[in-house]
């Protein structure tokens, strides 16, 4: 009877139910084999144990349960396609502005934002536990999106890319739309893949033999691999493994800066050597 009712839930974490019904068939089966039967004194007593048998499910807690997981699965599918949108329109934010089109970067990120503060905070308010998975990967990447943003923007306020990038990053009281829904995981996982987006610019930056804009992303990349790593303990999320990208962003930073010096020392017009290796953060 219990296997049924899970059954029509569609719970998949029923085996133990399974090992208790195998069980009990099996000790059914031996007492068959050796001959041994319940006793039956009447027709009206096994009346009376189905009766009780049957009243004791219970039949309407577990339907407003099995109510609850439908209705969960289906919200969480719409959280998934929500933050399918969201997250690809901040990926899609920090491609603009590495193509310096901040008008389109930013209304990416507002798209991003809307989707967040519209769409998916109601739903996380109603079911906390659906924040996790799909819900955090986006909050990660609009931080790492308006970080990146903010970062690049030239004094002022003025989004000209032909002055250097002000190198402002933001803190986690200044995100005053989500900051209801920012968790320490969130920040700090925008946090370390902002270190990936600069790296990208300082090869741009390299590459123009200016060595003033790669000494900016390596004191920026610096200054957060510093800060994270005097935290006591590190949030979950994977934070931890983006720590080591983080240092080899810093190391390969630090290269390009010498072979730049080396350049700028010895009068060569020559454009210093940077590898393709400066992508240390995967594009999550």
């Amino acid at each position: 009877m219990m296997k049924r009712i899970l059954l029509k839930i569609n719970n998949n974490n029923i085996d133990g139910v399974k090992y208790s019904l195998k069980t009990c068939e099996t000790i059914l089966y031996e007492l068959s084999v050796t001959g041994c039967d319940i006793p039956k004194n009447s027709h009206v007593r096994e009346a009376k144990r189905a009766r009780i048998m049957d009243d004791s499910m219970p039949y309407d807690e577990l339907d407003e349960l099995r109510k609850r997981m439908v209705n969960r699965d289906e919200l969480r599918e719409t959280v998934i396609k929500i933050c399918r949108d969201a997250q690809k329109a901040a990926k899609q934010a920090i491609y603009a502005l590495h193509r310096e089109n901040v008008h389109e970067a930013e209304k990416l990120i507002g798209q991003c934002e809307q989707c967040i503060i519209g769409q998916l905070r109601p739903i996380i308010d109603k079911e906390p536990q659906l924040r996790y998975g799909s819900f955090a990967n986006v909050m990660e990447e609009y931080v790492e999106a308006k970080m990146f943003h903010a970062w690049l923007l030239s004094e002022g306020g003025a989004n000209d890319f032909s002055k250097q990038p002000t190198g402002k990053v933001l803190m986690p009281d200044e995100f005053t739309e989500i900051q209801n829904q920012l968790e320490p995981e969130d920040y700090l996982g925008g946090l370390c893949d902002l270190t990936g987006e600069i790296g990208r610019f300082a090869v741009k930056k390299g590459t123009e033999r200016d060595a003033d804009g790669v000494k900016l992303c390596l004191q920026t990349n610096t200054s957060i691999l510093y800060a994270i790593e005097s935290l006591s303990k590190l949030p979950g999320g994977g934070i931890g493994k983006k720590m080591d990208p983080l240092r080899h962003s810093v190391e390969k930073l630090e290269k390009m800066l010498y072979e730049l010096s080396l350049v700028k020392a010895a009068g060569r017009n020559i454009t210093a050597e940077i590898d393709n290796e400066m992508d240390p953060m995967n594009e999550s």
